[in-house]
């Protein structure tokens, strides 16, 4: 019996431990803590009410959903990628890549990373518009999870999330969500 209790101690013991360093990766949280302070000075974090429709700079812009409701309700159609910098799955695509399809079929393409990857965003920061995140001093969340689906949810106008709004590719008329799609 003393035995089981020391294999049910260090079992736990484990999970513990090995929660903490798997919590600490970008992807749970949105990275924002883990940046040098030179990598923290290239993000621009939007006045509340700042207009980003106009932005073209290769820089990574902090915004809220009410801004890019902005800029998408000024155009006919346009995509919005959920982006996440590490994704390997083949419904992730190459911004470069996305944006040529985009043009091709008329689209404007906005880019909203999951979180942050400093190194990743400027190689793919090649979109017409630059590489947006949701502000997480705005939202008051750092959990990526939590700070995007409160995101999306302020994206869509205050909906519920369905399991398709998690898709990475959400499609919008004007400012009028259309749909969501698993690939593109």
């Amino acid at each position: 019996m003393n035995m089981i209790k020391k294999l049910s101690f260090y079992l736990i013991l484990i999970i513990t431990m090995s929660s903490c360093f798997i919590t600490n990766t970008p992807g749970f949280y949105n990275g924002y803590k883990n940046l040098s302070e030179n990598e923290k000075s290239q993000i621009i974090f939007v006045n509340k009410d700042s207009s980003i429709c106009d932005l073209n700079e290769r820089k990574i812009y902090s915004i809220n959903a009410s801004q890019l409701k902005e800029c998408l309700s000024k155009n006919d159609t346009s995509i919005v990628y959920k982006w996440g910098a590490k994704c390997s799955s083949k419904n992730c695509v190459l911004i470069e890549d996305l944006q040529r399809y985009c043009d091709k079929k008329g689209y404007n393409l906005y880019v909203v990373a999951d979180y942050y990857h400093m190194e990743e965003m400027k190689i793919q920061n090649v979109a017409r518009y630059p590489i947006f995140i949701a502000n997480h001093i705005y939202y008051n969340k750092y959990y990526a999870n939590s700070l995007n689906k409160k995101f999306i949810k302020d994206l869509l106008n205050g909906s519920e999330i369905k399991g398709e709004d998690y898709y990475r590719y959400l499609m919008f008329e004007g400012e009028s969500y259309l749909k969501s799609m698993i690939e593109i």
